[in-house]
């Protein structure tokens, strides 16, 4: 089968958390055939989506042919993993992908990338998620703060831990930072999400990845001392871990809605019981989760996304029988 991946540009990619590779490198190693596209390189012609897209060779060392236009409806299924943030560039992108033939399987569909932000899809749960507040209202924060006390703000579009600051009622400079924080690096007025901070991160933030709605992988990922990020990219070590009743419960709860709307990759993050992002843009982690756990989750991940093409025919609303590990 003929897959295409569209990606950032290789030099900006983060080997040690990438998982994209992952998945290229174990379909080439099954027999498939994988394709490089670059956001930029992607078109509409007429009715047409298009792109000018590089058959990769070999991952390690990376190797790709030369980039020939070709129409996306002759894939099998496209990847969009292009990381966050997610601006109007990409908001064209899924315009774009709105004109894919159905044949064509999307992990995961534009239409779900475009129709929930990660960091707000948790509050059609409200009880699984700390109080929260969003908004681009200095006053509303600072109440928030009077009532909770200690809090984090962070950018609704963006990713790895990038502009999450903790807020506290007695800080001297409250004002000042919360002032910073409501502006993009434009200087435009911004919207942040407010939550009560949860102390429990001390214990760790616990990324679980979801294929089809099933748990294959979990990873336990601890701040650095005297830091409250809990993200790799942020320095957070890594650690093995397994799910609770009350996050297997939650996983149950939220699996008919994934599948409903054909979210089929999911990054679902838990602090202290409580869902705080369910990401589904370009999901990352099985490196960790593989190394602290000893399994192979990108096999798991192929095995599911080859189990979709092979039903892609049959209405896709029960899930595959992917194999649950965790």
């Amino acid at each position: 089968m003929k897959f295409v991946f569209v990606m950032d540009p290789y030099e900006t990619l983060n080997l040690e958390t990438e998982t994209s590779l992952l998945l290229m490198d174990e379909l080439l190693a099954r027999g498939h055939r994988v394709f490089w596209l670059g956001q930029e390189d992607i078109f509409l012609q007429h009715h047409i989506p298009m792109g000018l897209v590089a058959e990769v060779r070999a991952i390690n060392p990376f190797e790709k042919e030369p980039s020939e236009q070709a129409s996306l409806n002759d894939f099998d299924a496209v990847l969009t993993r292009i990381d966050p943030p997610f601006d109007q560039n990409y908001l064209h992108l899924t315009y774009i992908f709105d004109f894919l033939d159905e044949s064509v399987v999307q992990f995961n569909p534009v239409k779900a990338l475009r129709n929930f932000n990660e960091k707000m899809l948790p509050l059609r749960w409200p009880g699984f998620v700390p109080a929260t507040l969003v908004t681009q209202s200095k006053q509303q924060i600072l109440a928030f703060i009077a009532e909770h006390g200690d809090i984090v703000v962070k950018p609704l579009d963006d990713c790895s831990g990038r502009g999450v600051v903790k807020l506290s009622a007695q800080q001297s400079d409250l004002e000042q930072v919360l002032s910073a924080s409501l502006l993009n690096a434009f200087g435009q007025p911004q919207v942040l999400q407010a939550q009560r901070f949860l102390p429990e991160v001390s214990e760790g933030d616990k990324r679980v990845y979801l294929v089809n709605g099933e748990p294959v992988g979990v990873v336990n990922r601890l701040p650095q001392k005297g830091n409250f990020l809990a993200n790799i990219h942020q320095g957070a070590r890594c650690e093995a871990s397994d799910l609770s009743i009350r996050e297997r419960h939650i996983i149950e709860t939220i699996k008919p809605f994934l599948l409903e709307q054909g979210i089929f990759l999911v990054g679902l993050d838990f602090i202290g019981g409580y869902i705080t992002e369910i990401n589904i843009t370009s999901p990352s982690a099985i490196r960790q989760i593989n190394e602290v756990s000893g399994a192979e989750v990108h096999k798991l991940i192929v095995d599911g996304m080859l189990e979709r093409l092979a039903g892609r025919h049959e209405v896709w609303c029960c899930g595959a029988p992917l194999r649950r590990v965790i």
